[in-house]
């Protein structure tokens, strides 16, 4: 099974609907802690759905997945030490809670029925939560494509690998994956 990702970023409707149907995506799982967009209302909670569903397309909020996490209390400091951006870190240590694998649960059972892409409001997945989502699934033995916006309108598509992008990863026995200090970066 295939899983995607793709960020709303600053573009049309119009342009954001063919980047879902080239690769016939059938549910977008929002994976926004807040999902509004004041500056880009066609991505406001109350309106995706809307337009997604005239379009074939089903929205679902996945508030176990949302960002901006806060610091854990449960997690030692040097578990994912590797990021010094703090909401990587935070991210990175709530990814090793039962909250978060209900999240992924949820995820992959919609995914064993139909296409499904997760969406935040980050272009590209590097300077996301997506990235780290994705390390989990990768490390898990499924397969995610970014799908990400290429020149003159065109539409790319990037495998993840685990560790592609950002702090270092190492995958645990039990399919977590951590990021110690050695080679930390943002």
């Amino acid at each position: 099974m295939i899983i995607y990702t793709i960020g709303h970023s600053s573009h049309s409707k119009e342009f954001f609907h063919k980047m879902l149907k080239e690769q016939e995506i059938e549910l977008l799982a929002d994976v926004r802690a807040f999902p509004g967009s004041k500056k880009w209302p066609q991505f406001s909670k109350g309106v995706f759905p809307e337009w997604l569903s005239a379009e074939g397309i089903t929205y679902e909020h996945f508030g176990k997945l949302g960002g901006r996490r806060r610091k854990s209390k449960e997690v030692d400091e040097e578990v994912n030490a590797g990021w010094r951006n703090r909401s990587f870190q935070n991210y990175a240590d709530y990814t090793l809670s039962e909250e978060f694998q209900q999240g992924i649960e949820e995820l992959l059972e919609k995914a064993s029925q139909k296409r499904v892409a997760y969406c935040c409001s980050e272009r590209h997945p590097s300077r996301c939560h997506r990235l780290l989502i994705s390390n989990w699934l990768v490390a898990n033995g499924h397969e995610v494509q970014h799908i990400i916006d290429g020149k003159d309108e065109a539409v790319e598509l990037v495998l993840h690998e685990v560790g592609i992008w950002g702090a270092q990863a190492e995958v645990k026995e039990d399919g977590s994956v951590v990021y110690p200090k050695e080679g930390s970066v943002e």
